[in-house]
């Protein structure tokens, strides 16, 4: 699976989440809101671009497609737009400038359509 580092989208900070922002160990990341509200925001753009990474990956590189850029999607979920999925999760929780500062980088990077993760990519 290609990824996208983490310093690209901290403006080029490394950085640790304490262990109070939620098990970082786990496949699947899932930061704690009461946290993730009060956290700084160099750390609130961490935890939810390690939640997303861990549940998406860049469409170009991960979905099958021809020359022409038509993807084959077979049993896989169509794409998914990055901003749509992150405000529906983080819109509440973390300030809309550091989310829309995220969305914007990342898009700017690897675009807005997204492939869900297969589990099984996580357990090899």
């Amino acid at each position: 699976m290609v990824m996208i580092a983490t310093d690209e989208l901290t403006d080029g900070m490394l950085v640790d989440l304490p262990p109070e922002a939620g098990d970082v160990t786990q496949p699947f990341f899932e930061p704690v809101d009461d946290w993730l509200r009060t956290a700084q925001p160099i750390q609130q753009k961490t935890a939810v671009w390690r939640w997303f990474a861990t549940r998406y990956e860049e469409l170009e590189s991960s979905t099958p497609h021809d020359a022409d850029g038509n993807y084959f999607f077979g049993t896989k979920e169509p794409p998914v737009q990055a901003d749509e999925v992150l405000r529906q999760r983080f819109g509440t929780v973390v300030p809309d400038e550091v989310l829309g500062s995220l969305i914007s980088t990342l898009q700017s990077k690897a675009g807005n359509l997204w492939a869900k993760v297969d589990p099984d990519k996580l357990s090899s």
